[in-house]
């Protein structure tokens, strides 16, 4: 896993690009680029890390995020990140959905900063949307009413020439104005500046550590030797670019995971909280409790209650 840079190529005739996946299970593929993008994610769930947020989605996620904020979706039945290897959509063939079932499905818009601050000037009926554009740059989930008037446009997605295409995304827009809850993701300190290239090779191999054991105690002397840095430059390092400590990250992948499998198995408590690295029962359901406001077996029951069955 690396923190990779998607070169999205905007068409000259076009004011925004979109991507349409359907896939048997969505990789995690760490990656940032300076266009916005509005991400619709339906039939799914799994993990959403947005910044240094680490959270579980559903379906009719619907998610706005802005320039050069690291991020990815992480299906509950995808192989670990450890796993996976390659470049930015490499295994996007194999993965895809034949025929006309449907997988996990995600609908994409990039549209750049300059295009939508042109359009919140000149087009005041949508002046409103700054909020959300502010909001952005830590990544902001929309309430699920929201997600499902925008997935009534679906079908349109990829319909129609150049005008077609820009009044989707106006009709789009527009339904956002009536968002009754944004929700910010990332902490009000992560910085989304890129980093530069040597700082970016580094980054990610802390992360392809982190991410390959975190299952496991590692330490901080590891940690640090393989990015080839001292402890202390490790720490001011990791917290500029992540916007929070190793241990507290490390917590939220290990939490992570827990909700995970959580939504997706019958697996019991104890063995939930072994397979997510814990080896105290106690500490886990103390753990999950602070940071997900409810016991496990709350949490596993409201989301099934609340939740269709995935494809």
């Amino acid at each position: 896993m690396k923190l990779l840079f998607e070169h999205v190529r905007i068409a000259e005739d076009r004011s925004w690009k979109g991507l349409y996946r359907n896939l048997r299970a969505i990789p995690f593929e760490w990656h940032f680029h300076p266009e916005y993008e509005l991400t619709l994610t339906l039939g799914s769930h799994g993990q959403r890390y947005v910044g240094d947020h680490i959270g579980s989605y559903g379906d009719d996620d619907l998610v706005l995020l802005g320039p050069n904020l690291p991020h990815t979706w992480h299906s509950s039945n995808a192989r670990p990140p450890s796993a996976s290897h390659g470049g930015l959509r490499a295994h996007e063939a194999a993965l895809q959905v034949k025929g006309q079932r449907k997988g996990h499905q995600a609908f994409v818009f990039w549209f750049t900063a300059d295009w939508i601050n042109a359009v919140c000037k000149t087009m005041p009926e949508l002046a409103g949307l700054e909020k959300a554009l502010r909001l952005a740059r830590r990544g902001v989930e929309f309430d699920g009413q929201t997600a499902r008037k925008v997935a009534a446009f679906a079908p349109q997605f990829d319909q129609g020439g150049p005008a077609d295409q820009l009044l989707l995304l106006i009709e789009v827009l527009r339904t956002l104005l009536d968002a009754r809850q944004l929700t910010p993701l990332a902490s009000d300190r992560f910085d989304a500046t890129l980093p530069d290239h040597d700082d970016a090779s580094r980054l990610g191999k802390v992360l392809d550590l982190l991410h390959g054991s975190y299952l496991e105690p590692v330490s901080s002397a590891v940690i640090a030797q393989n990015a080839g840095m001292s402890e202390r430059t490790l720490r001011r390092f990791f917290q500029r670019h992540m916007g929070s400590n190793i241990q507290d990250y490390v917590m939220g992948l290990r939490l992570g995971r827990a909700a995970s499998l959580l939504l997706s198995s019958d697996m019991p408590i104890y063995r939930v909280a072994e397979e997510s690295g814990f080896q105290n029962l106690s500490h886990f359901n103390r753990q999950f409790r602070r940071h997900r406001g409810v016991a496990p077996n709350i949490f596993r029951k409201r989301r099934f209650e609340a939740m269709p069955d995935v494809a």
